[in-house]
């Protein structure tokens, strides 16, 4: 995790941190989902704004309002940020200062405005940080807030750096955002090798000429009704064009699918045990495997340990094929 804490850490442009933080949260809690960016602009850059985020949460009873800020400033200058309250300064003091309110104090403000209008509204302040705060500034941030009838959630850079080391969605974000590799399949990453594998081995043939056969009927039926599909058939009858169209269809829909290659599916032979749908055919394109539902969302240990004692101990299973067309 230290490498994600540090490139987070050393993120100065507030417009991409302020996008990133917010993709995370979006991901990370169901009620953070519909986060708006008053803060951002279409460019992506910070525009000024009494709020970096705001979200009523629907049909929340009592009303519940939802404020994000947002900030990328140094860890000796969060208490300011978050706490400067300029009533509390003596007039004399306050001669030419410019020091803006802080955050809470600000969403302090529109909590109170807003409760003219829902005198039982519920008040919660995100406040996320590339730094990690003092202990003794987190517990009077919370105390504050307890007063001024406001829950605080604070997302400094450890726990923002957990959520995107740790969850498939969240790698996705740190490749997205950060450079830092993807481990953990997400559905993200495979719609994304879902459109590149379809790029890769599409048919030689020119799509223009590729016309509705009842082959195309016959497999779409064939793969509704069953969870296994072998397409077997002379050559040139359109087997590879229809799985293609098909599996192409499934992808554009939502659904995720691959196409593998003539070698990938021998070598289940090869080492002894079953890979879904093994059938070989000579000068063929490839099988292409499709999913309708997530059976296989989650992280996997292909490490050369891991595989030899698996292959040692028992042989391997194929599981959670319901759902699962498979041509070959």
């Amino acid at each position: 995790m230290g490498s994600t804490v540090g490139k987070l850490s050393e993120i100065t442009d507030e417009g991409l941190f302020e996008r990133l933080a917010t993709a995370i949260l979006r991901q990370a809690r169901p009620e953070y989902s519909g986060l708006l960016l008053p803060g951002v602009n279409a460019e992506g850059k910070t525009v000024k704004s009494p709020l970096d985020g705001i979200y009523f949460v629907p049909a929340a009873d009592p009303p519940h309002l939802i404020a994000v800020h947002h900030t990328t400033c140094k860890r000796d200058a969060l208490k300011a940020k978050w706490l400067y309250d300029p009533t509390s300064v003596s007039p004399r003091s306050r001669r030419g200062a410019t020091k803006p309110p802080g955050d809470l104090i600000k969403t302090a403000n529109i909590v109170a405005e807003e409760r003219m209008r829902q005198p039982s509204l519920r008040a919660t302040l995100i406040l996320t940080t590339n730094q990690e705060p003092a202990e003794d500034l987190d517990r009077e941030t919370f105390a504050a807030g307890k007063t001024l009838g406001i829950e605080v959630d604070i997302w400094s850079v450890s726990r923002l750096a957990h959520e995107l080391d740790n969850t498939p969605s969240g790698q996705w974000l740190r490749y997205r955002f950060l450079g830092i590799e993807q481990e953990r399949l997400s559905r993200e990453l495979l719609a994304k090798l879902s459109r590149e594998s379809l790029r890769i081995h599409r048919p030689d043939e020119n799509p223009a000429v590729w016309v509705s056969r009842d082959l195309d009927r016959a497999v779409a039926g064939a793969v509704r009704e069953r969870d296994l599909t072998f397409v077997i058939g002379e050559s040139g009858v359109g087997k590879s064009v229809s799985c293609y169209k098909h599996l192409k269809e499934h992808v554009a829909a939502g659904g995720y699918g691959l196409v593998l290659s003539l070698p990938f599916a021998e070598v289940g032979r090869d080492q002894g045990y079953r890979q879904p749908g093994g059938v070989s055919r000579r000068g063929g394109h490839g099988s292409a495997v499709a999913w309708q539902h997530l059976n296989l969302l989650g992280e996997y240990d292909f490490s050369d340990e891991k595989l030899a004692r698996q292959n040692r101990n028992s042989t391997p299973k194929i599981g959670g094929l319901n759902g699962v067309p498979f041509w070959g």
